[in-house]
């Protein structure tokens, strides 16, 4: 029996609000919204191993 309760946000609920924390912080920034979707792009596939 697991006696540990079971974590409201999994995983990859996680990274998607750092993804859109990550975008707003660009928006903020000052950065344009194509911008900043780019940039996201970029690091989410870089933190995959992906080429960009």
């Amino acid at each position: 029996m697991d006696i540990h309760p079971q974590d409201p946000i999994t995983q990859l609920a996680a990274a998607a609000v750092q993804l859109h924390e990550l975008y707003g912080a660009y928006i903020a920034a000052g950065f344009t919204d194509v911008q900043a979707f780019e940039l996201v792009k970029v690091t989410l596939a870089a933190s995959v191993g992906g080429a960009g």
